[in-house]
């Protein structure tokens, strides 16, 4: 018993002053001191790095490289290729120094400094998860509410790295989303996140289909539409024109007028039946190019913004030969599909197989009068 209570007490008097030397005020400043003067020569010295790495970027290569760099995320020899002008390495340098992180978190002292300081809880509350989510969809529905049955204008990505999104913004004077291609700020109020769904992404529920566009595969994660694109088969229903997943198409002589196309096998409701290809041009093309249509009576063009129309006169697929009906069996409409319109035919309703496709030109009353006689002539008999 007299031994253990000589090592307490020895233990006890070689700790107090153990205690004491770290609790004088002296020697704690002058700790302070050297941490401050470390850090600050990591400072310098990170400075100087990156310097020297942002002199050897030109202005064009940062911004492609910011654009570009949510796209790729952690793949820097990747994003190598499309900049086509440094190499691996020097793309995860700038990444590490002065860009946003490509392979790897941002490693500069005032990051881990930011991290020391923020220890926060990790992640959100499910009721906050939803109260974004609800407000996103509502600004999208409020959205494709708008533009429903209107011509939108081209989309053209906004280019003001640092700068809020506001009506002098290219994509919110077009009535668009921010994309990805966009170099604005992440977090900003008008890009779209894409989707969280787990279904078929065919619903009112899904954001994308509700802004009548088909699930991105970089925005999109949870759905399915970032599977091996190769496949065509996919667990996301949203995808169809991207990944051309059509009906089978035949070309025969048409009951109504010239020739006609045909589906070989039965399609449902809204199924995807094919995109409606062609020549890409601007509207006064299109205004010359319609009048000397106008004369044969034949005319393929159609619009696919307030700036562009789709001319399937001389390129084109198969779908250009259905007909004009004024109860069709199909319906078109114009979709963005990764930072592009194009124009997908939907069934309109259940189609048998070796049934004739038609859908509203949506014409004005004279021309009507002109391009469709034929079929008012069957409709009256």
């Amino acid at each position: 018993m007299t031994k253990r209570r000589e090592k307490k007490l020895e233990y006890s008097e070689s700790a107090s002053p153990v205690l004491s030397l770290s609790s004088s005020p002296a020697l704690s400043s002058e700790s302070d001191g050297d941490d401050r003067s470390d850090i600050s020569s990591q400072d310098s010295q990170f400075m100087r790095e990156r310097d020297e790495i942002a002199s050897q970027w030109t202005c064009s290569e940062e911004s492609l490289f910011n654009a570009l760099s949510p796209v790729f995320q952690q793949n820097a020899c990747s994003l190598a290729t499309v900049l086509n002008s440094k190499t691996c390495r020097q793309v995860f340098e700038y990444s590490k120094y002065c860009g946003s992180s490509v392979g790897q978190d941002d490693t500069s002292p005032q990051a881990a400094r930011k991290k020391q300081k923020k220890k926060k809880t990790k992640g959100t509350s499910l009721s906050a998860h939803k109260k974004t989510f609800q407000k996103r969809f509502q600004k999208v529905l409020k959205k494709a509410q708008e533009n429903h049955g209107n011509l939108v204008g081209s989309f053209v990505p906004c280019d003001h790295p640092g700068k809020p999104c506001d009506p002098c913004c290219s994509c919110v004077r077009g009535g668009h989303f921010c994309e990805k291609f966009c170099n604005c700020s992440r977090d900003c109020s008008n890009r779209f996140t894409g989707c969280k769904c787990k279904a078929s992404c065919r619903t009112q529920m899904c954001p994308c289909f509700v802004a009548v566009r088909e699930c991105d595969p970089d925005l999109c994660s949870t759905c399915g539409a970032g599977e091996d694109m190769t496949e065509k088969c996919s667990s996301c229903k949203n995808v169809c024109i991207q990944r051309r997943q059509g009906k089978h198409m035949l070309l025969a002589p048409s009951d109504v007028a010239g020739w006609g196309i045909f589906v070989k096998e039965a399609c449902n409701k809204n199924d995807f039946l094919s995109e409606y290809c062609g020549e890409v041009i601007s509207q006064e093309e299109a205004d010359r190019r319609g009048k000397v249509y106008d004369k044969y009576k034949c005319s393929f063009l159609f619009n696919l913004t307030q700036d562009y129309v789709v001319d399937a006169t001389r390129k084109g697929n198969k779908i250009r030969f259905a007909n004009h009906s004024v109860s069709p069996n199909c319906f078109a409409r114009v979709m963005m599909v990764n930072g592009d319109h194009r124009i997908g035919i939907f069934a309109k309703r259940n189609i048998e197989a070796g049934e004739e496709l038609f859908f509203d030109y949506r014409y004005g009353p004279t021309e009507a009068l002109k391009f469709v006689s034929i079929e008012r002539e069957r409709e009256f008999l």
